[in-house]
């Protein structure tokens, strides 16, 4: 759309300079004529005008050549009438408008140039005269030389005739070459639809193939996505497969009941539907920190969620001369939802107040894009052999304390949805030390 018209405007450009050049061209031997002839005229005795010398171009004695020039005066008509006029004239006059007439005199001493008419079946012309003043006459005389310009106009017309066609061309082959380079350059691309599109018939599970270095980080990038999405429909399925199975025990148990007798028991049923609610929390929470670890642009600063943890967990567990003590770098922030922040630390470190004598230690690290948090306390502790079984859902390793035995699995997943992990050990201060690593948000979001 561009290339068209940018050389359609250096046609047009190029010939005006042409011509320009050709009539500059054109005009000086006029204006070394003009100028001789007004030279060469003088006075005669019988007040009329001779010429000493006449102009050297032998065409301005040849009858009807095309070169003329001419001497004479502008009456009260307007018309020039000639008083000296070259053999090539014939007897004739050069005809001229009386815009240009009036050009001609009104710029007396400077040469003017226009267009015109001559003897020969009004062959155009181009004139240039000048208005002067000789010694000895009261009128001004004009002075003009003329010249068929028809052989200009047609070497003009010559020009812009290959200039066009040169012109036609070139955008010919320019269009041709900007085709072929937006097919070449653009193959890659449609080769990159193809691999997309085998992934979505199924005849690929990600984008095969070599790319240049310009859409490799794209085939990179949608090799990712197709991972990320394939990732989402598993975890998925794996989300439904599990709350299936932990629904289908409780149904089962009041099946069983309803099957044994016609009334059911009110404490079986609150257990059951207890159990059942417990699973569908449990899994909607793991849907929507799964949710919530995709998007982009959420960050929570962590000295806020901690401190308030902090002074609200001593309240609760009043029982308790609860000491707790949050160390570690500031300012840090983590990339994510801030629930889900309050949920995995609020979990861990109700978990360490819930079964400490008296103390629980928090603390956080950068590492590089992530960030380490550690709770410990000094209550009992888990045995190592039992540390896995307690990531497990539903587990619980003291059937005596309150509690779902979803905690624990709860901030495990949340972690794994944010492409963490959350790991038990020995404390050094005697009990349980839960160590969670999380992303850190490096910029702070405003």
């Amino acid at each position: 759309m561009w290339t068209i018209p940018a050389l359609m405007t250096a046609l047009i450009l190029l010939t005006w300079f042409y011509r320009n050049t050709v009539y500059t061209s054109f005009d000086d031997p006029l204006e070394s004529a003009v100028t001789a002839l007004i030279a060469s005229v003088e006075m005669t005795d019988e007040d009329g005008l001779t010429l000493t010398r006449e102009p050297l171009d032998p065409r301005y004695q040849r009858a009807l050549s095309g070169r003329y020039w001419l001497i004479g005066t502008v009456n009260a008509g307007g018309e020039v009438a000639p008083l000296l006029a070259s053999r090539s004239l014939y007897g004739e006059t050069l005809r001229i408008e009386a815009a240009d007439r009036t050009r001609l005199t009104n710029a007396t001493g400077e040469a003017v140039r226009f267009p015109g008419a001559g003897p020969n079946l009004d062959e155009p012309l181009r004139i240039v005269g000048r208005e002067v003043r000789l010694p000895g006459m009261e009128q001004a005389v004009v002075a003009m030389a003329a010249a068929d310009r028809r052989p200009a106009t047609r070497s003009i017309q010559q020009f812009a005739g290959s200039a066009l066609l040169l012109m036609g061309l070139l955008t010919a082959g320019l269009l041709a070459a900007i085709y072929a380079q937006v097919r070449l350059g653009l193959r890659p691309l449609f080769a990159l639809a193809d691999r997309v599109a085998d992934v979505r018939e199924g005849r690929s599970l990600t984008l095969e193939g070599r790319y240049p270095a310009e859409i490799a980080g794209v085939a990179d990038e949608l090799n990712s996505l197709i991972a990320h999405n394939r990732n989402v429909v598993e975890r998925a399925q794996t989300h439904v497969g599990n709350l299936a199975h932990g629904l289908k025990t409780p149904i089962a148990v009041l099946q069983n009941e309803a099957g044994l007798t016609d009334t059911v028991s009110a404490d079986v049923v609150r257990r059951q539907t207890d159990a059942m609610s417990a699973q569908v929390n449990h899994h909607l929470t793991r849907a929507r920190a799964a949710a919530r670890g995709q998007a982009i642009g959420l960050s929570c600063d962590m000295d806020e969620v901690m401190s308030a943890l902090a002074r609200t967990l001593p309240r609760i567990h009043r029982d308790k001369d609860l000491i707790i003590d949050v160390d570690g770098e500031a300012g840090l922030r983590f990339r994510g939802d801030k629930r889900d922040l309050e949920d995995m630390v609020g979990n861990l470190m109700d978990n360490a107040a819930k079964w400490t004598r008296a103390q629980v230690d928090v603390s956080r690290m950068a590492e590089g894009a992530l960030v380490r948090i550690v709770i410990e306390d000094d209550g009992p502790g888990i045995p190592d052999a039992e540390i896995e079984t307690a990531l497990k859902r539903g587990a619980r390793l003291d059937e005596a304390t309150p509690g779902s035995g979803l905690g624990l699995a709860i901030v495990n997943d949340l972690a794994e949805a944010y492409g963490g992990s959350l790991s038990l050990s020995r404390s050094l201060l005697g009990g349980l030390k839960a160590e969670l690593i999380l992303p850190q948000a490096l910029q702070d979001i405003r």
